[in-house]
C-alpha cells in the first residue's frame, strides 16, 4: 500500500495532466452524437442501402462476426476497426463509447510518450505529455472525424493503439516460448489488418528495427518474425477483400494516382514542412551536443520512413481523405519527440515553460472548437427529440432542423453527410431506419 502511494505521489503531475486531457476530450466526445456511417453500423451489416432490406436486425456482440463477414465481401476488409464500431453501436446510448474513446486517446498520448522516452534512453518526464497532446490537437488531421466520430475513431484512433502496440512489442528481442508466439501472432495480425496504410507502415518500421538488430548482432528473433508474418497475413486479408477490391479498382488509373501524389506532396509540405524542419534541427542539435545516441538517430529515421510510407501509400487509393494520414502524423510525432526528450529532459524549467505556452495556445483553439461542436450538438439533440416526440404521438414522419454547416475541423460533422430536406436522401433514410419511423424530413433553421 505504501509503495503504491509513493508511486502515485512520484507521478502526480503525470496523473494530473493525463486526467486533464481525458476531461477535455471527454467533453468533446459527449457533445458529439452519431453521424453518417454510425447509423449503418447500428444494424447487422447486409447492405449499404437503407431501403434494400425493409426490417434490418439491430447489431449485437454475438452477431458482429457474421456482420463483418458480410461487410468483408460487400464493402471493405477493415473488420478489426468496424468490429469495434459495431460493438459500441449496439448500445442505445453513446456514453460507453465516449468514456472508452477518451481513455483510448489518453492511452495514445501515453504510448507516444513511452516510445519517445524509451528510444531516447531518457526517463519519462511529465511535462512532455502536454507537448505531445498539443501536437496531436494541432496536427492530427480532421480531429473531429478521426477522434470524436464513432466510425472515424474506430478506424483511426483505436487502430493507432493497436499498431503502436505491435511496434512496441517487437522493439525487444523476444525469446522463443508459446506465450510469446501467441501474443506475437495476434498483435501482428490485428496490426496488419488495422488499415491499408498505417498498418503496413508499422510492419515496415518493425522490419527496419529487425534489420538493424541483425546487422549488429547477427541474430533474428523468431518471435518477431512470426509477428511480422502474421502482420503481413492480416494486411493481405484486409486488402484482398472483395469489397475493397471493387471499391479500390473503380478509379485506380495513372491520372488518379498522379493527382493523388501531387495532392499529398502539396499537403505534406503545406501542413508539415515546419515539423520536418524541427525534426531535422533537433536531431542535428542532439548529435552535435552528444545527447542523441546513434541508436536514437536510427529510431528517428525509422519512424520518419514509416511516416512517409503511411502517407504516400494513399497515392494508390481512389481517394485520400486527410483523416487517413492519422498514423503518418503519429509516426512523425514520435520521431519529433525522441530528440525533444534527448535535448530537454535534463534541463530544468524548459519543459514546464513549453507546456504552459502550449496550454495557452490549446485553450485559444479549444474554445472556438467547443463552440462550433456545441452548436451542432444542440441541433442534433433537437433532431433526436423531435423524432422521438413524433414517434410517441404515433406519427409516421418527423420534421427536424438541419445541422448548421460546421466551421471547425474539430467538429465531427465537418464535411460529412448529414440530414437534408428531402426524406429520400441517404442520411434521412438511415436516420429514419435507426429510429424506426417512416420518414424524416429536414428544414433549415432561419
Amino acid at each position: 500500500m505504501n509503495s503504491l502511494y509513493l508511486k502515485l505521489k512520484s507521478n502526480k503531475w503525470s496523473l494530473i495532466i493525463l486526467l486533464t486531457i481525458f476531461i477535455f476530450v471527454l467533453i468533446l466526445n459527449l457533445k458529439t452524437l452519431y453521424i453518417a456511417d454510425d447509423y449503418v453500423y447500428h444494424f447487422f451489416y447486409q447492405t449499404s442501402s437503407p431501403t434494400e432490406i425493409a426490417h434490418q436486425q439491430k447489431i449485437s456482440t454475438l452477431l458482429i462476426p457474421a456482420s463483418m463477414w458480410n461487410h468483408y465481401f460487400l464493402w471493405n476488409g477493415r473488420f478489426v476497426a468496424h468490429s469495434i464500431v459495431q460493438y459500441f453501436m449496439q448500445f442505445d446510448t453513446k456514453i460507453p463509447f465516449d468514456i472508452c474513446n477518451s481513455l483510448i486517446f489518453v492511452v495514445l498520448i501515453m504510448t507516444m510518450d513511452k516510445f519517445a522516452s524509451k528510444l531516447s534512453n531518457k526517463k519519462a518526464q511529465a511535462f512532455v505529455l502536454p507537448l505531445i497532446f498539443a501536437f496531436t490537437w494541432f496536427y492530427l488531421p480532421f480531429f473531429g472525424q478521426s477522434v470524436l466520430w464513432v466510425s472515424g475513431a474506430g478506424n483511426y484512433l483505436w487502430m493507432s493503439v493497436i499498431y503502436l502496440g505491435f511496434i512496441m512489442y517487437n522493439l525487444k528481442f523476444r525469446e522463443v516460448n508459446l506465450q510469446s508466439f501467441i501474443i506475437a501472432g495476434i498483435i501482428g495480425f490485428l496490426a496488419g489488418a488495422s488499415n491499408e496504410n498505417s498498418g503496413p507502415a508499422a510492419i515496415l518500421i518493425v522490419l527496419l528495427f529487425m534489420i538493424k538488430r541483425f546487422i549488429e548482432t547477427h541474430k533474428i528473433s523468431l518471435v518477431n518474425s512470426i509477428s511480422v508474418f502474421f502482420g503481413a497475413v492480416g494486411f493481405l486479408l484486409m486488402l484482398l477483400s472483395p469489397g475493397s477490391q471493387k471499391r479500390g479498382m473503380m478509379s485506380r488509373t495513372w491520372p488518379v494516382i498522379h493527382k493523388n501524389l501531387e495532392n499529398i506532396y502539396n499537403l505534406t509540405f503545406d501542413n508539415w514542412k515546419w515539423l520536418y524542419l524541427l525534426v531535422i534541427v533537433l536531431t542535428i542539435a542532439g548529435i552535435v551536443l552528444k545527447k542523441l545516441s546513434i541508436d536514437s538517430c536510427w529510431s528517428v529515421i525509422f519512424f520518419m520512413v514509416g511516416h512517409f510510407a503511411a502517407v504516400y501509400a494513399m497515392t494508390l487509393s481512389p481517394e485520400e481523405p486527410q483523416r487517413t494520414f492519422f498514423g503518418g502524423v503519429i509516426f512523425l510525432g514520435i520521431a519529433l519527440f525522441i530528440p525533444v526528450y534527448a535535448l530537454f529532459s535534463g534541463v530544468k524549467l524548459v519543459l514546464p515553460v513549453l507546456s504552459i505556452l502550449m496550454a495557452f495556445l490549446f485553450i485559444r483553439s479549444y474554445v472556438p472548437a467547443y463552440q462550433d461542436i456545441n452548436q451542432s450538438y444542440q441541433v442534433n439533440k433537437m433532431q433526436y427529440e423531435k423524432i422521438l416526440t413524433a414517434k410517441k404521438e404515433g406519427k409516421s414522419s418527423a420534421r427536424v432542423p438541419i445541422l448548421p454547416v460546421a466551421k471547425s475541423t474539430y467538429n465531427a460533422t465537418y464535411q460529412t453527410f448529414t440530414l437534408d430536406e428531402p426524406s429520400d436522401q441517404l442520411m434521412n433514410l438511415w436516420v429514419a431506419k435507426y429510429f424506426d419511423i417512416g420518414k424524416v424530413y429536414g428544414y433549415h433553421i432561419k
